[in-house]
């Protein structure tokens, strides 16, 4: 019974040892990913994006010639899912009415004084303004990543009151060579040991913690993954 009981020990250990090795990598390639899209952004002079998936445990970078700007109050996840969904309608309408637009002039037509079209009925709540528009870009260098063995706990960034804990979250990188700052919890599948990566919103530098940092409601932290008080 003292052989098995030690045989089962040092399996259990060496578990957790792999375990534990999974999530260190997993920790570093994301860290890499997101030193990668800070200088991609000062060097390419667009918007960048990291997009996290925490349902699936997966995370790609997406980018946009469109400029883009952080809202100065921070949101609920409920109030930043329905302004999502808000935005994701006012791009379908867009859409149609670009559509619309592109049949009637391949007809040849026209547009009437009595058209749909006509500028001098449009209210001034039609006018939205342009709001950026990010796409995946092919990049041999950072390729969309599923983690194997590793779960993603939460992603907190300022412009949430609360770290996001499902769907997808996002971290933003900016042409001036700048992106906000986040942190961000892995863990192993068990949940028991995690990783957090605190991003520097300067510098883009990440600094890796094998613990778990958690931002109390709406509080600030610098690059050490410490308070600021203001």
């Amino acid at each position: 019974m003292a052989v098995i009981a030690l045989i089962m020990g040092s399996a259990v250990r060496g578990f957790r040892s792999l375990a534990k090795s999974d999530l260190r990598a997993s920790s570093a390639r994301m860290s890499g990913a997101i030193r990668y899209l800070f200088d991609r952004a000062s060097t390419t002079g667009k918007h960048h994006r990291l997009v996290i998936d925490l349902n699936e445990g997966r995370y790609w970078a997406e980018e946009s010639d469109d400029k883009f700007y952080i809202p100065h109050e921070a949101e609920t996840f409920a109030d930043q899912r329905k302004r999502e969904e808000e935005e994701a309608k006012q791009d379908e309408e867009e859409q149609r009415k670009q559509e619309e637009r592109a049949n009637v002039e391949s007809s040849g037509s026209t547009l009437s004084a009595s058209s749909s079209y006509d500028p001098t009925k449009l209210d001034v709540g039609d006018f939205h303004p342009k709001r950026a528009r990010f796409a995946a870009f092919k990049e041999t260098a950072l390729k969309p990543v599923a983690l194997k063995n590793v779960k993603i706990r939460s992603v907190y960034t300022p412009r949430v009151t609360e770290p996001v804990t499902s769907g997808r979250a996002y971290v933003y990188f900016f042409p001036l060579g700048q992106t906000e700052p986040a942190i961000i919890t892995l863990t192993d599948e068990s949940g028991e040991t995690a990783f957090s990566l605190v991003v520097h919103s300067i510098t883009g530098r990440v600094r890796i913690y094998d613990q778990e940092v958690r931002p109390p409601t709406g509080a600030q932290y610098d690059d050490e993954g410490q308070r600021v008080v203001q």
